[in-house]
């Protein structure tokens, strides 16, 4: 199959370079080889109504059940489709390693190790003998080693690597081309950086959901709100310039403040992404299926949880001045700019892994040094 052009072709809450039907028609196929067992539709077990599917694999090496969500019944589906073929990828990665046993000191990487250590108390530094793969980096075009752990999710029996590295699926992503999935992961990670840096306790900045009138995210709001359900949006600064938005959602049904964030040089794009994320983790715990999710029946059992808005100033969505050049027709030339303001910020490129195995669509692994995913504050925050 041949790729995609990278012209845009679909933009309702999300952009793509193929119509979702044609994508289904590209992946549904190829399920089955990668032990994708069944897409379920666990919508109708909230009264929300907002599509919500996952996608079930059973020999997965990490997580067995992967959720999608989206504007439509088709979008959910593609989204956990994608999400399950990501994490079969990034277990799967071959060890076509560029240097065995090496120190970054030796190789005269654009970065510093600890620009990609994540833990305090980490023992890897510049002359810790590491095993490399290689990426691409997607300003320069040039060839940049990454330790193996960072783009590996590793065997229920984890490999020793020194302590350290993160092993996450922050920056994996799937897509119809290199350039649709490398642009997922950018803002995947810059928008877990930009909330990994809000100090606790921090004063948000509320928008009135009422205030919305697009095509795209007042139906979503409207649709939640009908449904006797709260919605809180409040907007995310990010040092890169990039739209940035939280959401939580709240009912007296299922009373856990349930939270989603979204990015994307489209605000509509990011506000969606982070109200379809937002039903999304509700759905989860309703539905308890996903492997390593926390213990929630408690919390609902006692109703600790409320969504009562702080004291804070509102604005309406037409008061919000989003930062970027706004949303791109093409992902070659949205991937390029992105680029080139992760290297003004952080001084190094995004570094594109590809892990891609099928013509029909593209997995990838990128890191970016020098930027935070703080995992324990953004997993419990829900």
């Amino acid at each position: 199959m041949t790729p995609p052009p990278g012209a845009k072709v679909f933009f309702t809450g999300t952009h793509r370079v193929r119509r979702p039907a044609e994508t289904w028609a590209a992946i549904e196929p190829l399920l089955p080889r990668y032990g994708i067992t069944r897409i379920a539709d666990v919508t109708g077990l909230d009264v929300l109504g907002v599509p919500v599917m996952m996608a079930v694999r059973p020999l997965a090496r990490s997580l067995t059940v992967s959720q999608g969500k989206g504007q439509t019944p088709l979008l959910a589906r593609i989204s956990a489709a994608m999400e399950s073929l990501e994490l079969w990828h990034a277990e799967n990665v071959p060890r076509s390693f560029v240097h065995r046993a090496t120190p970054a000191r030796d190789l005269g990487l654009p970065y510093r190790i600890a620009g990609i250590v994540s833990h305090a108390g980490s023992l890897v530094t510049e002359q810790t003998p590491l095993d490399w793969v290689d990426t691409l980096d997607t300003g320069s075009g040039e060839p940049v080693p990454v330790p193996w752990p960072v783009v590996h999710l590793p065997e229920p029996v984890r490999p020793w690597t020194p302590p350290g590295f993160l092993w996450s699926s922050n920056g994996l992503a799937a897509g119809n081309s290199r350039a649709e999935a490398g642009l997922h992961a950018i803002y995947e990670i810059i928008e877990r950086d930009a909330l990994s840096r809000i100090p606790r306790g921090a004063r948000w900045h509320y928008i009135d959901p009422g205030s919305l009138d697009d095509d795209v995210c007042a139906p979503l709001i409207d649709r939640v709100r009908a449904a006797g359900a709260t919605v809180r949006i409040t907007t995310v600064d990010s040092r890169f310039g990039v739209p940035c938005f939280a959401a939580r959602v709240w009912s007296q049904d299922f009373p856990i403040a349930c939270g989603g964030w979204g990015t994307h040089l489209d605000p509509h794009v990011a506000l969606s992404r982070a109200l379809t994320e937002a039903v999304q983790s509700r759905l989860t715990g309703i539905a308890g299926s996903r492997d390593d999710l926390p213990a929630v029946y408690q919390r609902v059992r006692l109703s600790t949880e409320d969504l009562v808005p702080e004291e804070a100033a509102t604005l309406s969505w037409a008061e919000i001045e989003p930062p970027g050049p706004g949303a791109f027709d093409d992902v070659d030339a949205e991937l390029a700019w992105l680029s080139g303001r992760v290297r003004e910020v952080t001084g190094t490129g995004p570094l594109l892994a590809d892990l891609s195995t099928a013509e029909e669509f593209a997995v990838v692994k990128v890191t970016i040094p020098q930027t935070l995913f703080d995992a324990e504050y953004l997993h419990t925050g829900q």
